[in-house]
């Protein structure tokens, strides 16, 4: 009994980080198919950009209801968080910037409303929007405030949920839709094996603003001791999930 209730706490725990790999192993590539063949269609694609562009606006709540939460279990548990964080803060906020806008973007194409024939300016503005829009995201989000409700509550969940789908929905529109890796798995072993290597350093670097989650986590309630084996465990596993449709 107490082996399962520790299975089932693990799980629970780990039940975001899950979620994102079972999506990226095995919903990803035929939705972003699905998503390229829309978007090749001249006519507008409204549910899918629909979704997209509500996802994104949502993301932002979800952020600063998890980061509150996160605040609220160090104080509860007495947990100061360790370690100099800046440079994976900082890598993450920019990145996840440049995700946001080509997840707007692509929402906007599949409403017909940018793309090709699109006025640049209105473009352009769309573009500088969405950044803000992050940026007032990420800003507002910090500060010292804790949430009212305690750790576990249903907002938490949901929090859970927001950064989930952004995550879910920023890899299929970028990795497995920019990049069709697909269209790879008829290429020699030795091309396969190139590209991979020349897309490894795009990837690591847009891989970590698509999983904010295990970021923030690391950030507020990991030990610094171990940190850099914890990241690149999970670039590692991120990149056999996001390159194995070039290979199988």
């Amino acid at each position: 009994m107490q082996q399962g209730g520790a299975i089932r706490g693990w799980v629970r725990e780990h039940a975001t980080t899950l979620g994102f790999y079972l999506y990226a192993l095995f919903a990803a590539p035929p939705l972003a198919r699905a998503l390229k063949a829309g978007l090749a269609d001249p006519q507008p694609v409204v549910w899918p950009g629909l979704l997209l562009l509500g996802v994104l606006l949502l993301e932002p709540f979800g952020l600063r209801w998890k980061m509150l939460f996160l605040r609220r279990r160090n104080r509860d548990e007495g947990f100061e968080p360790q370690g100099e964080m800046l440079g994976l803060g900082s890598v993450t906020v920019i990145g996840h910037m440049i995700v946001a806008v080509l997840v707007g973007l692509v929402a906007l194409d599949c409403l017909g409303l940018a793309g090709e024939g699109a006025n640049p300016n209105w473009m352009a503005g769309m573009a500088l929007g969405l950044v803000f829009m992050d940026l007032v995201a990420f800003f507002s989000s910090g500060g010292q405030d804790v949430s009212r409700e305690p750790p576990g509550h249903w907002k938490e969940g949901l929090a859970d949920v927001l950064l989930l789908a952004f995550g879910c929905v920023a890899y299929t529109v970028w990795w497995q839709g920019f990049f069709d890796l697909g269209d790879l798995a008829a290429q020699s072993l030795g091309m396969k094996i190139a590209l991979a290597i020349l897309l490894g350093g795009v990837f690591a670097l847009f891989y970590l603003p698509m999983r904010v989650p295990f970021v923030l986590e690391e950030c507020y309630l990991r030990p610094a001791q171990g940190r850099k084996a914890r990241i690149l465990g999970e670039l590692a596993i991120g990149a056999l999930l996001g390159f194995y449709p070039a290979f199988f």
